[in-house]
This record gives structure tokens, C-alpha cells and sequence, in this order.
């Protein structure tokens, strides 16, 4: 299968000192692909570095077809949903929504409303489109984002931690939405995470960070990871439990 993103060499931390480095994988269209490890190990600042939200220090991000992160005035390749979703307070979930679409095309607003109430209408939300973000639940804060994210039709997601804080129900419906994202509409879907349930419900592939080895220490299906990966690292982080007396 054809990849959309391609990774390779990359070296990412802030001023002169790597965090992680010789990052390198493929990202297949149309997959779920997981980007774990423990808290601290450099999960969220690849994630940064991947949507061009800081600078990597070596290496490159290629996104196939779709272009990739700059800083021209154009509109994003891809849709992104933040750890906190990081709505807009003072504004209706349908505001929100509607925030890229009048920032990136020229609908006119009764076009851009029905397609931002078609975004909300995917997550589950319609009926909730006039609600402020301090009304609804966090996992419907959640969903929102997601709304926003896929608002431009973006053939990628990044999302940060989408399960973190949520209940075991509602993080499993979240699952279940990102799982019918991939499937039913092809797009192609990278996260963060190091919730377990989460992981194994939704990921085709992954790759497991490392703070103390600085980069990848594993990478194929989470499952098979956890069933056959020597690496005692691994099986510590898949089976929750300590790593034994070095």
C-alpha cells in the first residue's frame, strides 16, 4: 500500500540537543498509525515537529501527494486535534468548525454552515452544534476537534492523546469513530497515545519510543509487539509492569 507520509533521519528537540534521533517509518494510506512510549519519551514533540509546529534539527518529513508543513499562507494539508481539543471557549461547537472553513475558502456562509454541520453530523454532534465547549462533555470536546480537524477534508489526522482523561465508555466510542474514519473514508490517521484499550482497538501499525535509547525501539502491530517482541521494554510498556533490575 502507497504511504502518504515518509520519515527519514529525523532528528527532533529543542535548541542543539536531540531528544530523539534516526527517526525513520512509513505511514500507509488509509491506516491508523500509533506513535508510543512512555511518558516523556518524545511522543508529542515528533508530533510538533511532524505538522510543522517546530523545527526538526536533522533529517525530513515528506507527505506524498498532499505537500507537507511550511509556513506560506495556504491552507493545511492535514487536520490536526490537540490534547486539550483547544476549542474556542466564547464559541459554539458549530463556530469552531466553521473557523477553517471561513479562514481557507470562500463559501459563502450558508455552504461553509451546512458543511461544518455535515463534519459535526459524522462525529455525532449535530444535535449538539449550538452548545458552547463548558456545555458538553470532554469526550464530546474531543469529537468536536476532530470536526474541526476533518472541517478542509484533509486526507490526514494527527491527534495527540484523543482517549487521555476520558471514561473507558467514552473512550471506546472515540476509538470506534476513529476506527470508521480509516475504514469508511479512507483517511489516513496518526496518534499519540500510551492508553493501551485505545491502542489495541484502534492501531494497524505503530512505532515505541525510548527517552533513554533517544528513538524507535520497536515497530510493527501492537499485538504482535506485545506478543513476540524480546525487548523487555516493550513487554513492560504492552503488559504493564516494571522492568526488571538492569
Amino acid at each position: 500500500m502507497a504511504s502518504v507520509l515518509s520519515v527519514r533521519d529525523l532528528a527532533v528537540g529543542y535548541g542543539k540537543e536531540p531528544l530523539l534521533e534516526e527517526i525513520s517509518f512509513e505511514v500507509p494510506r488509509g491506516e491508523v498509525f500509533a506513535i508510543l512510549g512512555g511518558s516523556g519519551c518524545g511522543k508529542s514533540t515528533l508530533l510538533r515537529t511532524l505538522v510543522g509546529l517546530q523545527e526538526p534539527l536533522a533529517g525530513r518529513v515528506h507527505f506524498r501527494g498532499i505537500g507537507g508543513p511550511d509556513k506560506a499562507m495556504t491552507p493545511p494539508r492535514f487536520g490536526v486535534l490537540f490534547q486539550s481539543a483547544a476549542l474556542l471557549g466564547s464559541w459554539t461547537l458549530l463556530q469552531n468548525v466553521l473557523l477553517p472553513l471561513r479562514k481557507w475558502t470562500d463559501l459563502p456562509l450558508d455552504a461553509a454552515t451546512v458543511v461544518a454541520l455535515a463534519r459535526l453530523r459524522l462525529v455525532g454532534l449535530d444535535q449538539a452544534a449550538h452548545q458552547l465547549p463548558a456545555e458538553v462533555s470532554g469526550g464530546m470536546k474531543k469529537r468536536a476537534g476532530i470536526a474541526r480537524a476533518l472541517a478542509l477534508d484533509p486526507p490526514i489526522l494527527f491527534l495527540d492523546e484523543p482517549s487521555a482523561g476520558l471514561d473507558p465508555v467514552t473512550a471506546a466510542g472515540l476509538d470506534e469513530l476513529i476506527v470508521t474514519l480509516a475504514r469508511t473514508l479512507g483517511v489516513t490517521i496518526v496518534l499519540v497515545s500510551h492508553e493501551l484499550p485505545s491502542i489495541l482497538r484502534t492501531t494497524d501499525q505503530c512505532i515505541m519510543l525510548d527517552r533513554a535509547a533517544g528513538g524507535i525501539i520497536a515497530r510493527g502491530a501492537p499485538r504482535e509487539l506485545a506478543e513476540r517482541s524480546p525487548d523487555p521494554r516493550v513487554q513492560a510498556f504492552f503488559h504493564r509492569t516494571t522492568l526488571p533490575p538492569s
